[in-house]
């Protein structure tokens, strides 16, 4: 029988025959042979996904230098569960004993990471633009990483001295080496640091953080009884790998399942499968539908009394908002009866637990952020947050990582972040109003745009635009793995790693406290640097010999893991999964320590709204890019389960 010890770096080992015997026995492996048995490296390595941003714990065979085999690491609780006592509970069963447990999931692009990695397209060496030639014409010269380094940072330098830091512009995601991404910036001196999650899920965020103080809640789907879905698709939209399997176990244990959605997805689907409701509402008016269940629920006096008397602001003033908002007057607008409307409503406010919840679907909308904000106002009217089988409060704990401190005053941003335009900006700014400013020159026109990992023509909206904007930039620098059409725009393009080949130290979303270690299974593939040393490297070759770039990466992470939770990086890889898990899932802490907004209770009205001169109460206004009589048609789009953005979009496994 095959042995499992846990090793230095947090990975199961099986070595020799007894690999070979383990492997053997795994549905779909082949035998390996009595050579392959004697392998100087036979290895299964702890790290975390990076095929989207859910960061599913897994772990990877690596043999002989080569990563053969991938699979979900029960250790993780993503891939698992995300409530503290359905892991333990599994834990408990043996189910979550680690390697080969039974409890963990992976969605089809985690398990597609192979391919990527060892796709022939990647970029394998620094390309030039070569001088003369047309950008996007495909025209390459390879040069040495040294000299690619030394050739930008003395072109960063030169436009800083002439027209000032801020006019370079500094785009990439928001899971990968963001904190020293961010210290370059700010020891360069520009506040254009800007991440993708503006084209994500912020009018999400901002609705639940202006009514409950948290923007990102989680919902206990697999312990509810009854769930309201907006504009969101888990089973095929998996932002985290354990969804499919929570939201199927709370309908297997009984709760209903109502999805509002234009399009029957699988969800949708599967709720009529079991006796729940699709609700196929017009685009862009989920805010309406949410303020008429309001009108029901609080003209019937179904909602929760005692939570509303003692937890929540505004009451009085959003009941006299929608007491106007009848369900007749809601049919019209989206397409929904006014008894369907009614039935769901009282559903809804009669059912315990119930979970109201919802992602992007109604946030691409230009009412989106205060839809998801009427959204979110249900949940406080039925008092369902913080509970069991209801939207929780995730407790969170992580590294703490030390960022230079950028210069003082800095200069205003490119795109208009907490301006009067824009006084509740996500911290990942605005990509449109960057691009706008690289095509008019307002409030000032950049000259340099770097992007990590980030697909900046195909992922904006109107790909004419940003071809322009980029255009009439004198430096566009990329880091990416593939020749992606931002790349292909680029004068200098640097190779970039894939996840099996970088570290990064990851608070996972979950309920309860949990901290995975994303771990290079094998070495750059063609001796590229990982992204981190790249920047370390630009930083240093302009200059600014401070930490933490005048350190190891290793040395930045291990600070940050003593600084924030009391133990190093050595400590960490030696755990089991190479995962950190803190105390359990704390439920009803507004109890002690109040909401996180300004009135420390759930607010129906926002202050902080009001104070900026805007409607404290989440009206509903209809969106300005509706149908017309020329276009009486709506577009939208939705999420797979087999591709992230066009991240995966070479991926020959998951586009076959």
């Amino acid at each position: 029988m095959a042995t499992q010890t846990i090793g230095r770096r947090g990975f199961l080992k099986l070595s020799g025959m007894a690999g070979a015997a383990a492997g053997a026995g795994m549905a779909g492996w082949r035998r390996l042979g009595p050579v392959e048995a004697q392998a100087t490296q036979d290895e299964w390595i702890a790290t975390c996904c990076n095929m989207c941003g859910g960061t599913t714990g897994m772990f990877a065979r690596v043999y002989n230098g080569r990563v053969i085999k991938i699979q979900p690491n029960s250790f993780n609780p993503v891939g698992v569960c995300n409530i503290s006592t359905d892991y333990d509970n599994l834990k408990s069963t043996g189910d979550a004993a680690g390697l080969h447990g039974e409890a963990a999931r992976m969605c089809p692009k985690g398990n597609a990471g192979i391919m990527t990695q060892y796709d022939p397209d990647r970029v394998k060496k620094p390309l030039k633009r070569r001088p003369g030639s047309v950008r996007g014409a495909g025209v390459w010269d390879e040069i040495p990483y040294e000299t690619a380094v030394t050739e930008i940072a003395a072109a960063l330098a030169a436009i800083k001295a002439a027209s000032g830091p801020e006019k370079v512009v500094w785009f990439t995601e928001d899971n990968t080496a963001v904190p020293i991404q961010q210290s370059f910036c700010n020891v360069f001196g520009t506040p254009n640091f800007l991440q993708h999650s503006n084209l994500c899920d912020v009018a999400r965020k901002f609705g639940f953080e202006k009514t409950l103080g948290f923007h990102r809640p989680l919902a206990d789907f697999k312990n509810t009884k009854y769930m309201l879905i907006f504009g969101w698709n888990p089973l095929s939209a998996t932002k985290w790998a354990h969804l499919p399997r929570i939201l199927l176990d709370g309908l297997a244990n009984g709760a209903k399942l109502v999805v509002v959605d234009p399009r029957c997805t699988e969800t949708a689907h599967k709720a009529l499968q079991y006796g729940g409701r699709w609700l196929a509402i017009k685009p862009g008016t989920d805010g309406a539908l949410a303020l008429a269940l309001a009108n029901v629920i609080i003209g019937e006096k179904l909602y929760d009394a005692t939570f509303v008397a003692n937890w929540t602001v505004g009451f009085t003033e959003f009941a006299a908002l929608v007491a106007t908002k009848t369900p007749e007057w809601a049919a019209p607008i989206t397409g929904i009866s006014a008894t369907t409307i009614r039935t769901v409503a009282r559903e809804l406010a009669t059912t315990k637990p119930a979970v109201v919840d919802a992602w992007s679907g109604p946030g691409q909308h230009m009412n989106g952020a205060e839809g998801s904000r009427a959204i979110a106002a249900l949940a406080g009217l039925i008092g369902q947050v913080d509970k069991p089988g209801t939207l929780v409060l995730p407790g969170r704990k992580g590294p703490a990582f030390t960022v230079p401190a950028a210069p003082s005053p800095l200069p205003a941003r490119v795109d208009r972040q907490n301006s009067t335009q824009y006084p509740f900006a996500h911290s990942s700014g605005v990509y449109v109003e960057a691009r706008e400013a690289m095509i008019t020159g307002h409030p000032y026109m950049p000259r340099a745009a770097i992007f990590v990992m980030q697909n900046f023509v195909f992922s904006v909206p109107n790909t004419a635009k940003s071809l322009q904007a980029l255009n009439n930039l004198e430096l566009i620098v990329s880091v990416d793995t593939h020749l992606s059409e931002t790349a292909q725009m680029a004068d200098y393009v640097m190779p970039g790693t894939t996840y099996l080949e970088r570290y990064e130290l990851l608070p996972q979303w979950v309920t309860f406290p949990v901290v995975a270690l994303r771990q290079p299974v094998v070495p750059p593939l063609f001796g590229q640097k990982p992204e981190y040393e790249f920047v370390k490297d630009l930083a240093l070759a302009l200059g600014h010999n401070v930490y933490p770039f005048n350190v190891s990466y290793e040395t930045f992470m291990d600070d940050a893991l003593k600084a924030g939770l009391g133990f190093g990086l050595a400590d960490l890889k030696a755990k089991p999964g190479a995962t950190w898990i803190g105390e359990g899932t704390k439920y009803n802490k507004y109890l002690t320590t109040g909401f996180a907004t300004p009135s420390k209770k759930f607010e129906f009205s926002s202050s902080q709204m009001k104070d900026k001169g805007l409607n404290p109460l989440p009206d509903y206004v209809p969106t300005e890019d509706g149908p017309t009589s020329a276009y009486p048609l709506h577009i939208i789009n939705w999420k797979e389960a087999l591709h992230t953005h066009s991240r995966t979009m070479n991926n020959r496994w998951l586009m076959e």
